[in-house]
């Protein structure tokens, strides 16, 4: 053991969060919750089996070896099968000249460099005294503490202005079903449900570069529209729309009126995508592709894609596409060979488009075909007996009418001639004017159709 401190090896090193208890007068906390593991020099955990008191020593330098001494203290700490848990900031100026020393400082300005790597010392009588080396390097969460307000630190592009303090707001709000409403700085998230007929949601004016969230929550198509105030802009429009629950934009505030997107949660699907989906009722932010009609003021974008592609009602109408029991056909203007009884394609409704035209429609057809029929002529059989007077059309039958000829038995009774005839008569082909038109059988349906099911087709809109 006597080489412990020599090999000593700080295992795994933790910057946990940083305390918010205790604050410096200027608002930044003074504390580093700090955990890791120790281990000897054969890798075996300090205090494995009772939890005992080490005294450590903690130095925060600017380079991994050598380097200028930034801060230091030593603390009691307990070891428990080689693991410890300490609050860096709350211990004492370092007593032991295992490193330099100096009165310990404020740990809220340890942080204004760079580069920050810390050093441990466990001290022991048993063995001599060393830092443990490597030095570990501290990640960039400890550097929060000198912020003075920390969420975002937001500046104005292209300049060098100080932060602007309390720039951000972390209140909540729910807004009830409303037309319109005026957003305030002072939340920063904005819960709101449509109103009957969509709901204005306006950004404050002068933001000062602070950020605001506006979710959808209700379950209606009613929009939920984010407006740039008077004068400004979204992006490089004035608005932008929220259409299904759960929707969202964070917008951040980038000077004057001006605002810009950050993140957002909206459907990227284009607007008029068709999707057929196998649930019972559209999806939110989609429409069933019915046939009904549509307000061009509900659905203004859908309203602009579709236009009277597929019918409408007025000027203001317009027909969503129906697709109920219908297959959906690829259309190609310039080349009406794909289908060559494109002229048989008609508008859905007053006022649609017709033609090789998206939206128009044809009706059900069986392609034209013909069938084929042989007849090699075939045979009628007939057995006659008595008296009899037989006439037969010599242009069909081959037969003899002798007595003796093959087939028949001449029998004298009376006065009369008496004949028992057994023939055979071959029918010929080129003499039965057989035609074939076509036939349906019994067990045939009402329309031609290929294997399917059933799905819902929805537009986007």
């Amino acid at each position: 053991m006597t080489q412990m401190k020599r090999f000593l090896i700080l295992a795994a090193l933790i910057a946990e969060a940083l305390s918010l208890t205790a604050r410096a007068a200027d608002g930044a906390p003074k504390f580093i919750e700090y955990q890791g593991v120790v281990l000897d020099a054969q890798g075996a955990p300090l205090a494995p089996t009772v939890p005992r008191l080490y005294k450590m020593e903690f130095r925060l330098w600017n380079q991994l070896e050598g380097g200028t001494l930034i801060w230091s203290e030593q603390q009691f700490v307990n070891v428990s099968n080689g693991q410890f848990s300490v609050r860096l900031g709350e211990g004492q100026a370092a007593t032991d000249s295992v490193a330099p020393q100096f009165a310990q400082n404020d740990l809220g300005s340890a942080f204004n460099g760079r580069d920050r790597f810390v050093g441990i010392t466990v001290i022991t009588n048993a063995v001599s005294k060393s830092e443990i080396s490597p030095r570990l390097v501290f990640q960039s969460a400890p550097y929060a503490i000198v912020a003075n307000a920390a969420s975002r630190a937001i500046q104005k592009p292209g300049t060098f202005s100080d932060m602007v303090l309390g720039a951000v707001a972390y209140s909540t709000q729910t807004i009830p079903s409303t037309s319109s409403v005026s957003l305030a700085l002072n939340q920063r998230v904005n819960l709101i449900g449509a109103g009957a007929s969509g709901t204005t949601a306006t950004l404050p004016t002068s933001g000062a570069f602070q950020e605001l969230v506006v979710i959808k929550t209700d379950t209606s198509n009613r929009y939920i529209t984010v407006t740039a105030p008077s004068g400004g802009k979204i992006n490089a429009g004035t608005s932008v729309r929220l259409k299904a629950r759960g929707e969202s934009v964070t917008v951040q505030n980038v000077g004057n009126n001006d605002w810009w997107i950050v993140k957002d949660s909206r459907d990227t699907t284009p607007v008029g995508t068709i999707i057929a989906y196998g649930g019972a009722s559209p999806p939110a932010g989609y429409l069933p592709c019915d046939g009904t009609s549509a307000q061009g003021a509900d659905h203004p974008d859908l309203f602009i894609i579709l236009g009277n592609t597929w019918g409408a009602s007025s000027g203001s109408t317009f027909r969503l596409p129906n697709l109920t029991g219908k297959f959906l056909r690829g259309i190609n203007p310039g080349n009406p060979g794909a289908d060559e009884d494109f002229g048989l394609r008609l508008a859905q409704f007053t006022g649609g488009n017709s033609g090789l035209m998206v939206g128009s429609a044809q009706a059900d057809q069986l392609f034209k075909h013909s069938h084929s029929i042989t007849d090699p002529g075939h045979d009628h059989t007939a057995s006659l007996g008595g008296q009899s007077t037989i006439r037969l059309s010599t242009a069909i039958v081959d037969h003899s009418d002798s007595d003796n000829a093959p087939g028949f038995q001449k029998r004298q009774s009376g006065p009369s001639t008496t004949y028992t005839m057994n023939f055979t008569s071959d029918v010929k082909e080129e003499f039965t004017g057989i035609t074939q038109t076509g036939n349906m059988s019994s067990d045939a349906g009402q329309e031609t159709r290929p294997e399917n099911a059933g799905v819902r087709y929805c537009i986007k809109f």
